[in-house]
């Protein structure tokens, strides 16, 4: 409550006190009376005589007790409204502060997705570079490979070459002689030079025990009777 508003009202209600003290004491001297005196003039004196100064001091100390209960009132008030300010400022702030706290979680879950994300294509990448750099050591082992298997087949074919080659120069250097048709059947059918009919015979200087021996080469033309071509080639003791 307003002081000043109080302090303007003040005459007023010491006003109403008064009058209201003065027509107590009428009343009360009607009724006690004086025996010579009539109601009128006890009304009259009554009304003019002056407030007892007790009364005075009891209507502005009850005065001042309303302005200062009014003073208070007003004052519990203001302390109230300051107290509801701060009460409201702190709810304000401690909003504030989780909606930032929340803002912040928001933002750290965010770069943790992206910071996984970013990992997670690293290692794609990463796997993807590993298997295509093992599907090329791969590839290039298959190709040597081959290329090595190419050269042994290369090299096996120019062997059996060098091998055909060789039998081809040893019977063009051993030509078969023609026997005469008195001596053909001195010699025993498939050997050149002649071997003549007989006992077994053995190449010389070979681990055959006879009884007959023949030097070397012999050219095998038909049946090898006397098992001198043992390798098969077509010409007995090498």
């Amino acid at each position: 409550m307003d002081r000043s508003g109080i302090a303007g009202n003040f005459p007023i209600r010491l006003r109403r006190l008064v009058s209201v003290g003065a027509l107590v004491l009428a009343v009360g001297a009607s009724v006690t009376g004086c025996g010579t005196s009539s109601p009128s003039k006890a009304s009259h004196a009554a009304a003019m005589a002056p407030v007892p100064a007790v009364s005075l001091a009891s209507a502005s100390t009850s005065a001042a007790a309303e302005s200062s209960a009014s003073a208070a009132a007003a004052e519990s008030s203001a302390s109230a409204a300051k107290a509801a300010q701060a009460s409201a400022s702190k709810v304000q702030a401690a909003v504030s502060q989780a909606a930032a706290r929340k803002a912040a979680a928001v933002r750290k879950a965010a770069a943790a997705r992206k910071a996984a994300a970013v990992r997670k294509a690293a290692a794609a990448a990463k796997a993807a570079a590993v298997r295509q750099a093992a599907a090329a050591a791969s590839l290039v082992a298959a190709q040597k490979a081959a290329a090595d298997q190419a050269a042994a087949q290369a090299a096996a074919d120019r062997a059996a070459a060098a091998q055909r080659s060789t039998e081809a120069s040893r019977a063009a250097a051993s030509p078969t002689p023609t026997p005469t048709p008195a001596a053909a059947s001195d010699c025993t059918p498939g050997y050149s030079p002649c071997i003549a009919p007989g006992p077994d015979v053995d190449c010389a200087g070979g681990s055959g025990n006879g009884p007959r021996y023949v030097e070397g080469p012999v050219t095998v033309t038909g049946p090898d009777i006397y098992d001198l071509d043992r390798d098969g080639n077509g010409v007995g003791c090498q």
